[in-house]
């Protein structure tokens, strides 16, 4: 085992012991239930706009690519 191997670990192990350290805290009420909170049930777009833009995407960049 080199020094990079146990530099790189130990920095791994150290941010997973402090993730979960942190994560068994909960936000105060104060936080959670404000009047400005986003609405996380509306979508703004839908599955085939995303579709069709992805697609769109993908042939305007099979075009640059079959100029260059």
């Amino acid at each position: 085992m080199d020094a990079n191997s146990l530099i790189f670990g130990s920095i791994a192990v150290v941010s997973l012991a402090i993730f979960f350290y942190l994560g068994r805290f909960k936000a105060s009420s104060k936080q959670t239930e404000r009047d400005d909170r986003i609405d996380w049930s509306t979508r703004k777009f839908s599955l085939g706009k995303m579709f069709l833009y992805g697609l769109g995407l993908a042939c305007a960049i099979a075009l640059v690519a079959q100029i260059f």
